[in-house]
């Protein structure tokens, strides 16, 4: 799926790509995390280990090429056109590589050793790292074998660009996440630069099928400044159309090549996102869970 200058690009960026389609990154959470620093927000609101998570995707491809995106998406094809691999594969190379990334860690004088040892063999898995993962053919299948392999958790975070394939997903990830940025058509097609037809109304789809998913569903705003803030009311009848159990309100940050596209006063302060939070909460019936300030984060949680 990517020609050896992609490949180069992404390895200078710490990616590392594993087989014809899949890539795995140490996240900077799990870094802080095991030199002894904070860990990542997940962790505060869900519980999961940052040091045992591994980020990933089977998908080095996407059909959006959001404004708001922080990677590089001159490496994405319009549709896949690399051969399957096998959801075994997947894991067993993004296990090692993320292993081999890890390594030099061990030597770090500010790493907890104990911490280490338990984050070299990963209990979570967040696929999330980059590209739309739904666009990846045997996507139930990995899913599964991630959970047979000893996974305690799944999160799967997509655009909701791929309804078809959410109907195939059994089992259910432990969490469910869509990342949305737009209120309406003409929004989206602004900050999302779709390259596929209906983008728009496959994403409604997606927030329809995502009410009736019985699992932990999250709907993640990236909210960014000057753009889509102005009326968090608008935003009210997708989660009533959706119905998550959590509302992540997260700030665009202002980082890699989205600085390309956006500028830095596009990045909301904490105190916006807590004005949008409080603001959404009343419309849409939902109360503050908890918040992030080092992630300008707040959480929402249905009653």
């Amino acid at each position: 799926m990517l020609e050896e200058w992609k490949i180069a690009k992404m390895q200078k960026a710490q990616y590392r790509v594993v087989g014809n389609h899949s890539a795995v990154k140490v996240c900077l959470w799990t870094k802080e995390c095991l030199r002894g620093g904070r860990s990542c927000y997940k962790n505060s609101f869900y519980g999961i280990s940052t040091a045992r998570c591994m980020e990933m995707t089977p998908a080095l491809t996407c059909n959006q090429r959001c404004m708001h995106c922080w990677r590089d998406t001159s490496i994405f094809s319009k549709e896949w056109n690399a051969p399957i691999d096998e959801p075994d594969e997947i894991i067993t190379g993004c296990i090692e590589a993320r292993k081999k990334l890890l390594t030099g860690f061990k030597g770090n004088e500010k790493t907890d050793k104990k911490l280490f040892e338990k984050a070299m063999e990963p209990a979570q898995v967040a696929i999330s790292l980059t590209g739309e993962p739904c666009m990846y053919p045997k996507l139930p299948q990995l899913i599964k074998r991630f959970f047979e392999s000893g996974f305690e958790s799944v999160y799967l975070v997509t655009a909701g660009t791929v309804p078809e394939m959410l109907k195939k997903l059994k089992p259910l990830p432990t969490n469910f996440y869509i990342s949305l940025t737009a209120t309406n058509p003409e929004m989206y097609e602004k900050l999302c630069l779709p390259v596929i037809e209906g983008a728009w109304e496959k994403v409604m789809e997606s927030l329809e099928l995502m009410r009736k998913m019985k699992t932990t569903t999250v709907l993640r705003l990236t909210l960014i400044k000057g753009l889509n803030m102005e009326k968090p009311e608008e935003f009210a009848p997708l989660v009533e159309k959706a119905k998550p159990k959590f509302i992540e309100c997260k700030a665009y940050m202002f980082l890699g090549c989205s600085r390309k596209r956006l500028k830095s006063e596009n990045m909301p302060e904490m105190e916006d996102i807590r004005a949008f939070a409080k603001a959404l909460a009343k419309a849409a019936g939902y109360k503050v869970k908890a918040e992030r300030e080092d992630s300008r984060v707040v959480l929402l949680e249905k009653p």
